[in-house]
């Protein structure tokens, strides 16, 4: 009952805070954030790891999604290689789409501010809010390297054990992987943050609902219309509705590591 009553407190804050309009506002930014996120990762990780291992990891996740996002993600590579090698890429353009990563971040940490009661005035806190939301994307490269050495060392173990059950472990080991993930992320992009416990239960609430919906909005797409009354669009709709989804379970486990952490000071005193 008690984890219960958390989750309905977590729900009430999760409204009152208007956390739908701040998920809202994360999709409205990905366009724009999206594809040089995309190659900021192959580009760091690729070094460390390899560049196809990096394509073949997102393409992997896009088919979870839509099965279009693969063909997505081949085409833009294709497009960018073949416009690097002919043309001067702008700067400055380069530092606007780049900047519309820590935007679309910060669409975020203010609905966790939000929720959090933390006040945000100035141009240092400003400024300190980039400067962790940049953090953050060095974060999710030490992410995408983990997940990746991860399921090279369970395909070496299954190859040399002949144990297929191994295989079974990367669901697992992935799950928890991102729950960290969403953890320090959770203690890393707002100015001010609850108790790491806090936080890991919050996180594990995300990450438990990431997974679940992520097959329910794959679900919803394979069965709806979409690609008939989209077009070429449709798979611009397709990302929109994910990460608005994703970003409201993402503010969903903030608003349950608050009031985990109310709970936990009310017990203490």
């Amino acid at each position: 009952m008690k984890y219960v009553s958390l989750t309905l407190a977590a729900l009430r804050l999760w409204i009152r805070s208007d956390a739908d309009q701040y998920a809202a506002a994360l999709a409205y930014f990905v366009p724009f954030a999206l594809i040089p996120l995309m190659f900021i990762s192959i580009g760091w990780v690729g070094i460390i790891i390899g560049t196809q291992e990096v394509v073949s990891l997102l393409s992997a996740w896009g088919a979870v999604i839509d099965p279009e996002i693969p063909v997505f993600l081949e085409t833009s590579l294709a497009t960018w290689s073949d416009v690097t090698s002919q043309y001067a890429v702008p700067l400055a353009a380069v530092l606007f789409f780049s900047f519309m990563i820590l935007v679309a971040l910060n669409s975020i940490t203010a609905g966790i501010h939000k929720m959090w009661g933390v006040e945000v005035r100035g141009w240092r806190a400003l400024l300190n809010r980039y400067f962790r939301a940049a953090l953050f994307v060095v974060l999710i490269q030490s992410y995408l390297v983990f997940i990746i050495l991860l399921g090279n060392i369970i395909e070496v173990l299954v190859s040399v054990t002949g144990l297929s059950i191994l295989s079974g472990l990367n669901p697992i080991l992935f799950l928890m992987s991102t729950v960290m993930l969403f953890a320090l992320g959770y203690g890393l992009l707002p100015l001010q943050a609850p108790s790491f416990k806090a936080r890991l239960y919050g996180a594990m609430v995300s990450g438990v609902l990431f997974f679940g919906i992520r097959s329910l909005v794959s679900l919803h797409f394979a069965a709806s219309p979409s690609v008939t009354l989209f077009g070429a669009a449709s798979l611009i709709i397709v990302l929109l509705v994910w990460c608005y989804v994703a970003a409201g379970v993402i503010l969903f486990g903030a608003a349950f590591a608050k009031v985990y952490e109310n709970a936990r000071l009310k017990i203490t005193k």
